[in-house]
């Protein structure tokens, strides 16, 4: 398989302070891989240096054989690499059809005068591929409302919706159920799972279910380290894994 990341001895240190250490590892095209750690094993700053958002301090990424460590986020996003966060990143006095339409002008360059309105008369394309995007993702109902009046469980669909539309090979998704009712994560769940097979996924979740019952391989990183990377049902019987996860006694008698 061909490989889109390949991470080799990746660091991050702040001061004496060691985030994430000595971490190497590749993802092939197409893999939906899941990243578990308790808090501060390191997750986001580990997500933050391969969407260029943060230097590391040591180490390599490449990014379908080209070394990207050094190449700032724009720059990635526009070769592929597309994130969310974990708290919503979207202009809640729009609508959704607005804040959908701010991404595909960023994207195919046509109005970079992001402050001015785009009417349909000069910028047909853009407005029928935005409503197109919103209609084969469910959420054409919502196009004329603004951000704000939505429910949580929404606009976390439409964050996703407007990463989609920056056409990602490689989609980095910042804990997207957190927060969330079983009926709204059943309906993230059921988006992300649409998703064209090519487009390679990368998701930190705290809900291993989540992660166990629809993610090909699952990362698990400790206190900045890599110690467990797999099917589920490995990582799963992983007795350091389950120790972390269920503390040693526990894991004695699972």
């Amino acid at each position: 398989m061909t490989t889109i990341l390949s991470i080799q001895h990746l660091s991050k240190h702040f001061g004496g302070l060691k985030v994430i250490e000595d971490i190497t590892l590749e993802i092939s095209v197409g893999e939906r891989v899941g990243l578990i750690g308790p808090n501060g094993a390191g997750k986001t700053t580990f997500f933050n240096m391969i969407a260029g958002d943060l230097n590391p301090s040591g180490g390599t990424i490449t990014y379908f054989g080209q070394d990207i460590t050094k190449v700032p986020n724009y720059k990635r996003t526009v070769n592929g690499i597309v994130r969310t966060f974990q708290k919503n990143n979207l202009m809640f006095g729009l609508t959704v059809k607005e804040n959908v339409l701010l991404v595909l002008q960023k994207m195919r360059k046509e109005h970079t005068q992001w402050w001015k309105s785009v009417s349909f008369k000069n910028y047909r394309a853009l407005h029928e591929e935005t409503d197109a995007l919103l209609q084969e993702w469910n959420l054409e109902p919502y196009s004329e409302m603004k951000v704000q009046e939505l429910s949580y469980g929404v606009q976390r669909q439409i964050e996703i919706v407007m990463a989609i539309a920056g056409k990602p090979k490689l989609l980095l998704l910042d804990e997207p159920t957190a927060g969330m009712s079983q009926v709204e994560t059943d309906q993230i769940i059921e988006l992300i799972n649409k998703l064209p097979k090519e487009v390679t996924i990368c998701m930190i979740e705290h809900d291993i279910d989540v992660l166990f019952g629809n993610m090909d391989r699952v990362i698990v990183l400790h206190t900045g380290k890599l110690i467990a990377d797999g099917t589920p049902e490995a990582v799963r019987e992983n007795e350091e894994v389950k120790e972390i996860y269920l503390g040693r006694e526990e894991a004695s008698h699972a």
